[in-house]
């Protein structure tokens, strides 16, 4: 998805840029909006995604914290220590994806205004 958006980022400033007669220019603020409309559905997605992961590595950090001060380091709940790490990091990632995603939206917003005003 991110090279997508790169992709469609370098395609949009290339089409602003050009000088479009009225038909053309609405014809393309129309697929623009399309567009944004695909990537606002993909960050909303990837937002409860997001939301979800970081709700579940919080829960799980706060009861593998629980259990440690209660019972001391066991290797018993050894998968539990695995499975907050896995939480964790795959927060980190979902952040990482989720912040560039909302970033490159906001920058494709101002390609909205540019083609519109013409």
């Amino acid at each position: 998805m991110e090279q997508k958006i790169r992709d469609y980022e370098k395609f949009i400033a290339r089409e602003a840029k050009r000088d479009y007669g009225t038909a053309e220019r609405k014809r393309l603020l129309k697929m623009h909006q399309l567009m944004l409309e695909n990537f606002q559905h993909e960050r909303m997605i990837h937002l409860r995604v997001t939301l979800f992961f970081a709700f579940m590595a919080v829960e799980f950090v706060l009861i593998t914290m629980w259990s440690v001060i209660q019972f001391g380091l066991m290797l018993e709940i050894m998968p539990l220590y695995i499975v907050t790490l896995i939480l964790v990091v795959l927060t980190v990632f979902y952040v990482k994806h989720y912040y560039f995603l909302e970033n490159h939206i906001q920058k494709l917003y101002k390609y909205t205004v540019k083609i519109g005003v013409g």
